[in-house]
């Protein structure tokens, strides 16, 4: 199914009163004198550029358009663009022999009595007309002169919506000639990365598109150039008529490391939140299917082919239902059944038995509606695909009480796989040296909170680019969905309500020149002592802190990190014992294990990177760790790459640049970016995994992780693993302690669990509140792999997989 199309913009150009018939040899009107190719009735189109900038989504478009009349007397010309219903129209100017002529914003009513004044003494005149369900189209025509040159330039901004995955510009070229500099250039600036950008044109073959397209991105740019010669116009080689008629279209996405990112310029935010990886939340549906007369034939095929590709799609949790109306209505089932394996293949059947039928009955609304879906369907709009895969639902956006003025919508029912959600506002304090955004909402296993956190200084290191792109373009994106939404609201407000809402949309798109429902733009333009008008209308449409903190607790705790070094902390002898163990790389190591509570935790052991040098002894670490609840049917998955949670099959995925919060019954578990995850089973059972990146271009170590139980209490009498077992309560001596071979480290001699060992004084790094330095841990260092102080040996511990 293609892809749901977002404008840019729709361009066509024409000269003269004439938009087809063109003459096939233009210089026989104008005597024997050699004209340049693309003359149309005397008027040559010699310059069309588009140029879009597109910053965070939102993209600033000039389309400029230069004609001279070559003819030996006065002639209209004409400058149509249609342009998306979504876009607003922020300056238009006229130049004529080296003069301009700017527009002006002006409330609707004052700007039409100019226009229809200056209609009524048959002044040239200019007007923004509907043309579509999706575009509008921008009309101005002007006398020029014989020999004169004149100049149309139209500027609109929108903000670019992200549909199944992707931005798109979708250009619709139609110039109706050769014009000698056609250019289309689109310059993308995306703080977050562009992951992905393609363009392809349905007018022109691929091999000519190769030679006049040039595309390339790297970073956070993203450049795209359409510049076809005049025989690449040509329609055919000998041909003086244009093949460019048809669609052009730019496609791009982001890096999404973050689910969301936040930026801010001059007081102003905006907060994009896209999360990947996440499993989608059933649904209902309701398939309402007219098999009226109307529908015979391939209409009825059609729509049948396309049921039978939904119910390829369906997931198993969802549920669905058919209603087919003609005469009477029929339903397929009393109620809502539950998409299984059978009823999909009962529902298929169904469908493939759905014939038309005789009259139908259902009101002109209903049919009106059936007529839209109907069109969107032929014109590849993927309603149904676009929303099939609802990740969230209740989602609410949050920011610091008292930190956030002007606010856009921060409340949405849903959010879709592959699209995006967008909040603005300006911020009370610009001086903050943070600012911290919360998204929460309903996910289909459990509840989520993702945290974004900025900091200011980092965030003016990366406007230094702003070079690149256009103006305080966050307050202008800000200032366009306020407008947006407020228009929406009062479609359905009455009374005062309305008017308020109709003087905020007013005062807003009066100050930062938007055209809309609200609003003209007008030009005027002296001519022969008289006034020529223009006039450009749009039609109307009818503090809250995630991130844990920990105190080291009074209970005992336990946790192994670095090499992998094991330490049980007990506080009843304000003292600590420790152990490695050596393994190769690869061993999966047993650390926790209750029958009870059916809790389990495995460590996986990575070595050095291949080839490593290093001269020290073999060093290793836990690259991996498996965190499982049996009585949950729940199972965490960390690396030092991402974090993999399953409730029974479902997977949900984070990366390590997330800050969220998954909850439910029983369970919490906390992602604070780049530092820990914090997992919580009930009051009385905390792990803490922290997580250690090193220099990328270390060439010995890798990425590794560190576990941590900072609270046992909820754990039964019968937890054992290489952690577990200390969980119960334990005595042990320490006597005889005398130099040993390291004169910094005394030897001594340990009673233990029956065994007496010898032991050397040492320290490790806890690194739970600071993951950069630690804080130093005194204990007695067990040799042998732990061997007299664990129970067995350390290959005991040994399993064979994660879970």
């Amino acid at each position: 199914m293609a892809l749901t199309r977002w404008p840019c913009l729709i361009l066509t150009l024409l000269s003269g009163l004439a938009v087809s018939g063109f003459p096939r040899n233009p210089s026989r009107l104008l005597g024997k004198r050699s004209l340049p190719e693309g003359v149309v009735d005397g008027i040559e189109v010699y310059s069309t550029k588009v140029n879009c900038k597109v910053t965070s989504r939102f993209a600033h478009n000039v389309v400029t358009t230069r004609a001279v009349n070559h003819a030996n007397t006065a002639k209209e010309v004409s400058f149509d663009v249609e342009l998306p219903k979504t876009a607003f129209i922020t300056n238009f100017t006229l130049t004529i022999d080296g003069v301009t002529y700017p527009g002006n914003i002006k409330e609707k009513e004052v700007a039409k009595k100019q226009y229809e004044k200056a209609v009524s003494q048959g002044k040239t005149a200019g007007l923004v007309k509907a043309s579509g369900r999706k575009l509008e189209k921008f009309t101005v025509s002007v006398n020029v002169a014989a020999g004169s040159k004149v100049t149309f330039e139209l500027t609109y901004e929108e903000l670019l919506k992200r549909h199944k995955g992707k931005y798109e510009m979708y250009l619709k070229v139609q110039p109706k000639q050769l014009v000698k500099h056609f250019e289309i250039t689109a310059d993308i600036f995306e703080p977050q990365g562009i992951s992905t950008l393609d363009a392809e044109a349905s007018f022109i073959t691929n091999d000519l598109l190769g030679s006049a397209l040039t595309k390339s991105f790297s970073g956070k740019k993203g450049h795209v150039s359409f510049k076809p010669s005049l025989d690449q116009q040509r329609s055919c080689p000998t041909c003086t008529d244009s093949l460019l008629k048809g669609d052009f279209i730019i496609t791009y996405d982001v890096n999404r490391e973050s689910p969301a990112n936040v930026q801010i310029v001059n007081g102003y935010f905006v907060h994009f939140f896209a999360p990947q990886g996440l499993p989608v939340v059933p649904k209902s549906v309701v398939f309402v299917i007219d098999v009226s007369g109307s529908m015979h034939g391939r209409k009825m095929e059609q729509t049948k082919d396309a049921l039978l590709k939904i119910l390829e799609d369906v997931k198993e949790d969802d549920y669905l239902n058919f209603i087919l109306f003609s005469g009477d209505v029929t339903t397929w089932k009393d109620s809502l059944v539950q998409a299984t394996p059978e009823n999909i293949q009962e529902a298929r059947k169904f469908v493939m038995d759905i014939h038309d039928q005789g009259m139908t009955n259902i009101n002109d609304a209903l049919l009106r509606g059936i007529s839209m879906l109907n069109k969107a369907r032929e014109e590849h709009t993927g309603f149904y695909e676009e929303v099939a895969n609802p990740l969230l639902t209740g989602v609410e956006v949050e920011y610091p009480q008292n930190a956030i003025l002007d606010l856009t919508q921060n409340s949405y029912q849903h959010f879709y796989d592959g699209s995006e959600i967008v909040v603005a506002g300006r911020l009370a304090d610009e001086d903050m040296n943070s600012f911290k955004a919360d998204v929460k909402g309903h996910g289909a296993i459990n509840d989520l909170t993702f945290t974004e956190e900025v900091d200011m200084k980092e965030m003016e290191k990366a406007l230094q680019e702003r070079e690149y792109i256009f103006g305080d373009y966050i307050e202008r994106l800000w200032a366009y969905l306020t407008i947006e939404q407020l228009l929406d609201k009062r479609k359905n407000a009455r009374g005062e309500e309305k008017e308020n809402l109709t003087a905020q949309a007013l005062e807003l798109s009066l100050k930062y020149h938007f055209v809309t429902p609200l609003t003209s733009m007008v030009v005027t333009k002296p001519e022969d002592n008289e006034n020529q008008t223009a006039i450009a209308n749009k039609p109307g449409e009818g503090p809250l802190d995630t991130e844990a903190s920990y105190q080291v607790p009074k209970t005992p705790y336990y946790y192994v990190d670095g090499d992998p070094h094991f330490i049980i902390q007990v506080p009843e002898k304000d003292d600590a014992i420790c152990f490695n163990i050596d393994e190769d790389p690869g061993t999966v190591l047993r650390l926790i294990q209750d029958p009870v509570t059916g809790l389990t935790v495995n460590g996986q052991i990575i070595g050095e990177k291949t080839g490593s040098s290093d001269s020290q002894a073999r060093r290793t670490y836990f690259g991996k760790l498996g965190i499982a609840s049996a009585r949950m049917d729940f199972r965490i998955e960390v690396t030092p790459e991402k974090i993999t949670l399953w409730n029974g099959d479902a997977p949900s995925t984070f990366s390590w640049l997330d800050t969220v919060m998954i909850t439910q019954d029983g369970l919490s578990v906390m992602i604070n970016r780049k530092k820990n995850m914090v997992v919580s089973f009930g009051d009385g059972v905390t792990f803490v995994v922290v997580l250690h990146q090193v220099w990328k271009k270390e060439p010995a170590h890798h990425d590794f992780l560190g576990f941590y139980v900072v609270d046992s209490r909820g754990m039964s009498a019968q937890t054992h693993g290489l952690l577990g077992q200390f969980f119960h309560p334990f005595d042990f001596q320490v006597s005889d302690v005398h130099p040993g071979s390291d004169p910094t480290k005394p030897d001594a001699t340990m009673v233990v669990k029956n065994h007496q060992l010898t032991v050397t004084r040492g320290s490790q790094k806890d690194y739970r509140k600071n993951i950069s330095v630690g804080r130093n841990v005194a204990c007695w260092f067990v040799h042998n792999n732990g061997q007299g102080l664990i129970d067995g040996i350390h290959r005991d511990y040994i399993v064979p997989s994660l879970f």
